[in-house]
């Protein structure tokens, strides 16, 4: 029997990963500040609780009697919204995640798995490098790339095999945000316009499903020491993603490209897209048309007000 470890269980892709290994039958230990939010799961005799916030991510290994984990998955983080760029709370995760390392090590675990972002990978437009070659320009992806190169350090210290993933947008069942993907689809169902960016820079939207069992390959045959993009191999500029969802939900809406501006765009020239295909064998299933259905069902039941 495997044994996970699944920090942020209770949020939108963790509770997908969750669902997966607790009915799969993997022993798992789920460490949320809120169980109340994970609470149809406790049917499930494969399941343990931790009721913890990121103060105490440094006693992890005193309130529970898991050891042996096979695989430690850290989707947990704080500060989104109009935190996103304030770089006080952004470097508040950055403990608590070296924390947690140090207690799994303490537990015997096998391999951590670290969710990053691919806002590590944003430019501003006025940049003269890619962001391998130096430029940054966005907060959050900022402190993820620290506390993600700090993490790894810590691991290797304790001899922790590491590695991390950094998702697309991923949308689908489940996300109760009002994230762009929820959002488009909402106005799209009301029959409403939408108001663009020029749409010109590449996007990628990931259906929760896809983005599920890419996330499962990463941490069971994702090799240590490696940042897994998971997406798509090919991205549309975002004008043409959004004309696409469109065209399912309510074609008959306009779209007003332009009436925002982006000053920052992801630099997928620094991002190793199919390192995730080439390593794990990782194909997705879903085609594109039927998750934006999937996905407009959910947002249709919603409450908006």
């Amino acid at each position: 029997m495997k044994t996970i470890a699944i920090t942020g269980a209770s949020g939108f892709i963790g509770q997908h990963l969750l669902r997966h290994y607790l009915v799969e039958g993997a022993r798992v230990l789920a460490i949320v500040p809120h169980p109340e939010k994970i609470e149809q799961y406790r049917s499930f005799e494969n399941l343990e609780i931790i009721k913890t916030g990121f103060e105490d991510f440094d006693k992890i290994s005193t309130m529970t009697d898991v050891k042996d984990i096979d695989i430690f998955y850290y989707l947990a983080w704080g500060g989104y919204g109009k935190a996103t760029n304030d770089y006080v709370v952004q470097s508040q995760n950055i403990k608590p995640l070296c924390d947690a390392v140090n207690e799994a090590g303490k537990m015997g675990c096998k391999k951590f798995l670290f969710s990053t972002s691919f806002s590590e990978y944003m430019i501003s437009e006025s940049a003269t490098l890619s962001h391998n070659a130096g430029a940054h320009c966005n907060v959050y992806g900022a402190a993820k790339q620290a506390a993600r190169v700090l993490a790894h350090a810590t691991a290797a210290q304790r001899g922790i095999p590491f590695l991390s993933v950094a998702f697309a947008n991923t949308f689908g069942e489940g996300d109760y945000s009002r994230r762009s993907t929820n959002l488009f689809v909402h106005k799209l169902l009301k029959g409403e316009s939408l108001d663009l960016t020029e749409g010109i820079h590449l996007y990628d939207w990931n259906y929760i499903e896809d983005t599920l069992s890419a996330l499962v390959l990463a941490g069971e045959k994702g090799l240590s020491d490696s940042v897994y993009y998971i997406g798509n191999k090919m991205r549309l500029p975002l004008k043409d993603i959004v004309a696409r969802v469109r065209d399912i939900i309510c074609p008959e809406a306009e779209i007003r490209l332009g009436t925002y501006h982006e000053d920052f765009h992801v630099d997928y020239t620094s991002v190793d897209v199919t390192k995730l295909y080439r390593d794990t064998g990782y194909q997705p299933k879903w085609n594109f048309d039927d998750a934006v259905k999937k996905t407009a069902e959910w947002v249709a039941t919603l409450d908006w007000d």
